[in-house]
Order: C-alpha cells, then sequence, then structure tokens
C-alpha cells in the first residue's frame, strides 16, 4: 500500500544511438549506477519513428547485456517530430471545469482529428502578465506514433512505464541537477540528425522547436571538400588525422557548417522573442553529441548576445570511481542529457 517510489531505467533511442542512464537516490541528490550507449545501424529510427524493430531489438539487448540491466521499467520519450505542444493562456477556472472546457474546445488546438490522438495537459499556475489568467501546457501525440514506438521498446523485453516527451526530459534533466539559474534559458541539443531547442521561463517549457541541424551535415561536408567516403568523413569528424590536410583547413569545414547552425537558432530565438518579449533569453545551454564538435561552443560564444556553455548533467551526479572513469563521463556527459532526465522519473509517476 505505501509502496516506495522506484527510478526507472532512462531509455532514450535516437537516431544514431541507444542510450541509457540508470540512477539511484542518493541524499539530497542522485548517483550514477549504469550508462551505456550503443550505436544504430543506419536507418534504423528516422524523425523518432522505429523502422527497423529487429535492428533496434538486437542493439537494445546487446546494451542490457554488456550492462548487466536487470530492471525492465523504462522511461522513454517520443521525439518531439512527433509531438504537438502549445502554451495556452485562459481564464482562470477549476481543474473540473477546465476538463470540461478542453472537452468542447481541443478541436482548435489540434491539427488531427481528436480520435487520432493521446491528449493531456496541465495547469502551470496564474499568468504572471494577467492575473485573471492561467497558463495551461497542452500536449497532444498521434496514438499511432505512440503505439508502434512503445510496441517496439516493449518487443526489446521493456515495459515503457512512463512515457515522456524528449524535450521535458531534457527540461528535467537540467531543472533536477543545475537548477535555473536565470529566469529564461534555452537548452539546445545537437545530435546527429536534429537538434532540439527547449526554451523555458523560471523552469516551464514555453517555446520548443525541432532544427534541422546536426552533425551529420558536418561529416557531408568533410567528405565532399576532402573528396573521402561518408564512413572515413565521420572518423575524421571524430578525431582521425588526415595526411596532407591541415588542421586549419579541417577547422573551416567546422566552423563553416556551425555557423549555419548558429543562425538557424538565432532566427529560432528571434521567433520566440517576437512572441513573448517580456521574457529575454538570458543564457544557451547547448548539448548532445555534436556539441562537443571542435570550435561549437566558442562560435556560438562569438554569436550570440547571451552567455553559452556546455551542459553536462554528470558534473551535477555523483559517481563512483572504481566503477566510472571522469574523463569518459565529462567527454560522454553533453550525450546523455535527455537519457538522464528520463531517469530521473519515477515508478508510479503514469
Amino acid at each position: 500500500m505505501f509502496t516506495k517510489k522506484q527510478q526507472l531505467i532512462g531509455l532514450d533511442v535516437g537516431s544514431s544511438y541507444v542510450k541509457i542512464v540508470q540512477l539511484a537516490e542518493k541524499g539530497a541528490g542522485f548517483k550514477l549506477l549504469n550508462l551505456g550507449v550503443v550505436p544504430l545501424p543506419a536507418g534504423t529510427v528516422k524523425e523518432g519513428r522505429v523502422l527497423n524493430s529487429k535492428a533496434l531489438v538486437q542493439c537494445v539487448n546487446i546494451l542490457t547485456k554488456n550492462l548487466k540491466v536487470k530492471e525492465k521499467k523504462v522511461a522513454s520519450a517520443v521525439s518531439g517530430y512527433e509531438v504537438m505542444i502549445k502554451k495556452l493562456e485562459i481564464p482562470v477556472m477549476t481543474e473540473e471545469e477546465l476538463n470540461s472546457r478542453m472537452q468542447t474546445e481541443l478541436r482548435q488546438y489540434i491539427p488531427y482529428s481528436l480520435e487520432e490522438v493521446d491528449v493531456d495537459y496541465e495547469i502551470l499556475g496564474i499568468s504572471k502578465e494577467r492575473s485573471g489568467n492561467m497558463d495551461v501546457l497542452l500536449v497532444a501525440a498521434k496514438k499511432e506514433s505512440i503505439r508502434d514506438y512503445v510496441n517496439a521498446v516493449e518487443a526489446c523485453g521493456l515495459n515503457v512505464y512512463v512515457l515522456d516527451v524528449d524535450y521535458f526530459a531534457l527540461n528535467n534533466a537540467l531543472e533536477m541537477t543545475e537548477g535555473f539559474r536565470e529566469d529564461c534559458i534555452a537548452l539546445i541539443d545537437i545530435g546527429s540528425h536534429k537538434a532540439l531547442m527547449c526554451i523555458a521561463v523560471r523552469g516551464v517549457p514555453v517555446f520548443t522547436r525541432g532544427l534541422a541541424i546536426g552533425g551529420e551535415q558536418i561529416t557531408e561536408q568533410i567528405s565532399e571538400q576532402l573528396k573521402v567516403a561518408l564512413e572515413e568523413a565521420e572518423r575524421i569528424k571524430l578525431g582521425d588525422s588526415v595526411p596532407n590536410i591541415s588542421e586549419g583547413e579541417l577547422e573551416k569545414v567546422f566552423v563553416s557548417v556551425i555557423r549555419s547552425w548558429v543562425g538557424e537558432c538565432k532566427r529560432a530565438i528571434d521567433f520566440y522573442h517576437s512572441n513573448y518579449p517580456d521574457n529575454r533569453l538570458k543564457k544557451i545551454y547547448l548539448s548532445g553529441g555534436s556539441c562537443r564538435l571542435p570550435g561549437l561552443e566558442r562560435v556560438f560564444r562569438e554569436h550570440m548576445d547571451v552567455e553559452v556553455s556546455v551542459f553536462n548533467p554528470f558534473e551535477h551526479i555523483q559517481w563512483d570511481s572504481n566503477g566510472f572513469d571522469g574523463d569518459y563521463l565529462n567527454y560522454i556527459g553533453p550525450q546523455m542529457a535527455i537519457p538522464l532526465g528520463l531517469a530521473l522519473r519515477k515508478t508510479k509517476e503514469k
């Protein structure tokens, strides 16, 4: 009857990697118990959809076996591409009144048939600008997408106990480890094929955007500029030396692509500012596997008008030096922000 809530395994299925993080509560914080990353064959997952369930099962089984993971209850996340998130401002009312109102008004907010989607919403509190109104966060996802994703994960022998949204997992990772030191911050998680931007005001996600930027674009540019195969270009991107190519020439490729990423991010931030002029951005946190690229943090700092830093959640998590290497955690940390945010979830949170 009074069973204790348990931490769930954080399982992040990306377009290029499967990642697992396992935590335990330790005093007022958390301790790292387990983590692992395994690459996915090309084409296994695309835009949040699992296209090759067999390959996913093989990779997850390799990962859980190598990590000796016995826990089957996981928190995972659907991709932002499959989810609609909208912040609403409506007159103050009770939760019962809100439920009744949303049943009649959902159609004006959701561009799909209501029979096709699962919907959830949460009252965030009284609007700062208008005391007679309250802010409500609305989330909708297609039932088919959710069903297909859950089936793919459960085919791996796991139980999807909590299904989150990757934007919220990223936000949760920062809130529960470093905390929100500024009123308005942006989290930008840059992967191999896409990036997620989540802007939070006083800890509440108010603006989310998927960006068509990622490390694969640098691989393609290296391949084109150096006339090498994509496989070799990927190795060069990750640090392999190249005869007859100077570091300066290679840096030009990196900086050129990263500048285009900055442009995409600035356009999204400008759009946010046009809708929320009273909540100006104060700081940007970068995460994701591609935020480790040479020159990325420097270029962002040079072209953004706010403070920029790399978010490594393991800097704020306890870990055992007998089980983990500190240099590796510093290297892999930014890539593990989303699975760590998922691992912070507990049972009984459905």
